[in-house]
């Protein structure tokens, strides 16, 4: 009888422990997930995504843990996590505490200036896991909704990891945050018009059939754009032309790869195992037969959240429907935009 409670402690303490790998292993397999969708990216959508060199680690919350997927030395000598998992391409380490307070992560981000920082200059996703995102984004019913945007910030990595373009925007745009362009469009309306009336230019070339009408379209929209940028530089001071250019070309690539996704999704059986519940089938007709048209803040600037990603994204499917190689160089060739590229074709 004496050993009966150092029994049931035993038992009481393996099924924790039993429960605790159940939670590890999902975060393990929606790590996986994510690298294991770069092959398909890099073969369908944006060739190079899956490319070693382009790669940055991965941080992922849960509510309590910090797991961190192929990190660099720097940051194993600053925190010396604990290896959890391992394969092929992907080593996943454990903080013993949840990395920060913070209690929603979806971004890529970098320090600058601070030797001694673990990312100083030197790119990490940091992403919320499933559960997580639900209680601050709760459309995110399913894994492959949550994935698509994961990738999008990770698209914002492979951008990062192209050491010309790093450089660029790094210095270019520290002054210039994304809410400087976003505050003159919902501040000035006689801005706000001319954005829309830009986007609506795109829409429509998107649309024509004719070629004709598609460069008669394109060249509106260049004159319109150019007179704006005038006008905001006569009545704000502010030459925006180039800060423009950067934050389109890397948010509108960004939501191109994410809403290329979407499309991709709508042919494939969720993945069941990669969930808590069985939300991620409740949610197929999401994906099911998608279709863009349903979903505005993709592509118009007043539902975008801030229109340079409506505009970018617009120019990104364009030039895809006017046949125009795009992808293998921008991020490579210096301050290349998206909209250099539509202009000189």
């Amino acid at each position: 009888m004496r050993k009966l409670p150092i029994l049931l402690l035993a038992i009481s303490s393996f099924a924790c422990k039993s429960v605790l790998e159940q939670q590890e292993q999902v975060v393990f397999d929606r790590i996986a997930y994510v690298y294991n969708l770069k092959p398909a990216i890099a073969r369908d959508i944006w060739p190079g995504f899956d490319e070693s060199k382009y790669d940055v680690p991965l941080i992922y919350y849960t509510d309590t843990s910090s797991f961190i997927a192929n990190p660099t030395e720097r940051f194993l000598k600053s925190y010396h996590p604990k290896l959890v998992s391992q394969n092929s391409n992907i080593r996943i380490y454990k903080t013993s505490e949840r990395f920060d307070s913070t209690p929603f992560h979806m971004a890529t981000g970098f320090s600058t200036g601070d030797s001694t920082a673990y990312d100083n200059y030197a790119p990490f996703m940091h992403c919320s896991g499933f559960e997580e995102t639900r209680k601050v984004i709760q459309d995110v019913s399913s894994t492959e909704e949550w994935v698509t945007m994961v990738v999008h910030e990770y698209f914002h990595g492979f951008q990062y990891r192209h050491r010309n373009y790093f450089q660029s925007m790094s210095n270019n745009l520290s002054s210039v945050p994304q809410d400087s362009l976003r505050n003159i469009y919902l501040n000035n309306p006689w801005f706000k018009e001319k954005v829309d009336k830009e986007n609506k230019l795109l829409l429509l070339a998107l649309d024509s059939e004719s070629r004709t009408e598609v460069d008669s379209l394109t060249t509106a929209f260049s004159k319109l754009r150019e007179q704006r940028r005038k006008e905001t530089k006569r009545r704000l001071g502010f030459d925006i032309e180039n800060y423009e250019k950067i934050y389109e070309t890397m948010e509108g690539t960004a939501r191109y790869v994410e809403q290329k996704l979407y499309e991709k999704f709508s042919d494939k059986v969720p993945d069941k195992r990669l969930t808590s519940s069985d939300t991620s089938y409740h949610s197929y007709g999401y994906f099911k037969n998608y279709k863009i048209d349903k979903d505005e803040w993709l592509y118009l600037t007043t539902k975008s959240g801030a229109y340079f990603y409506a505009t970018g994204f617009n120019m990104a499917r364009l030039l895809d429907k006017l046949n125009i190689e795009y992808k293998a160089r921008l991020f490579r060739e210096e301050n290349l935009s998206l909209e250099d590229v539509l202009k000189a074709s």
